[in-house]
């Protein structure tokens, strides 16, 4: 468990619209507002170059015994009070990334989707989840699966729900975003099955299943009941 993560008021929980008004969101390219967009989007050279370390666990299944919580109470017991990090005027706190956030490798690139001229080899996410990512993506490669997942559309991303006015799980970095393109927000999508699964046995919650326009095949998030 992080520690200092009281409690939070329903008020909290669902803010309004003139809350964001003055937030500082993440630099994306994507017009319709299709993918979550990430800080990833400016990674240095160094950082998009990098080499991946060998990954020795490619089962999604085991290597971690982080129970993903259930709704706003359980995600702020587990990853954090980020309302404790944002200030009067809706900015995030350069210190929610120090004290929460760190960079996973992926065992292979993938294409930013909102600059397909680029590509990554690691992200950001929160630091608990550094693993659990890394173990997903492994097990994808060891299943020769790369090409199901052609593009990256973001992870930690600090902003409100697309479909609401409560804070999105990606600003935790519990969340991830593929292959937005071709997985629209409201539509079927998709999305690679043997994928999802991989997600799923690692305890992700799949938009895909999500009904009406809050389907969001291209969304993974590591939370239930939110």
């Amino acid at each position: 468990m992080v520690p200092g993560a009281p409690g939070i008021s329903q008020a909290q929980s669902s803010l309004p619209s003139r809350f964001f008004d003055s937030v500082t969101f993440p630099l994306i390219a994507i017009p319709d507002d299709s993918s979550t967009g990430d800080d990833n989007s400016k990674l240095t050279t160094e950082e998009t170059s990098v080499k991946n370390p060998q990954i020795e666990s490619t089962d999604a299944t085991s290597g971690h015994d982080l129970t993903p919580p259930h709704g706003l109470d359980e995600i702020i017991a587990t990853f954090g009070n980020i309302y404790e990090y944002i200030g009067t005027g809706g900015q995030l706190a350069p210190r929610w990334r120090s004290d929460f956030l760190a960079k996973t490798s992926l065992p292979f690139p993938l294409r930013l989707a909102w600059d397909p001229s680029r590509v990554i080899t690691q992200m950001t996410c929160h630091r608990l989840m550094t693993g659990i990512f890394a173990s997903v993506f492994a097990a994808i490669q060891k299943n020769a699966l790369e090409s199901k997942v052609v593009s990256f559309g973001g992870c930690f991303a600090f902003r409100p729900q697309r479909t609401g006015s409560k804070l999105s799980a990606h600003s935790w970095g519990i969340a991830i975003d593929l292959n937005p393109g071709s997985n629209r927000q409201g539509s079927a999508g998709d999305m690679d099955a043997r994928v999802v699964e991989f997600f799923k046995n690692a305890g992700f919650e799949w938009g895909g299943d999500w009904k009406g326009k809050t389907r969001d095949p291209m969304h993974f998030q590591f939370c239930t009941g939110y």
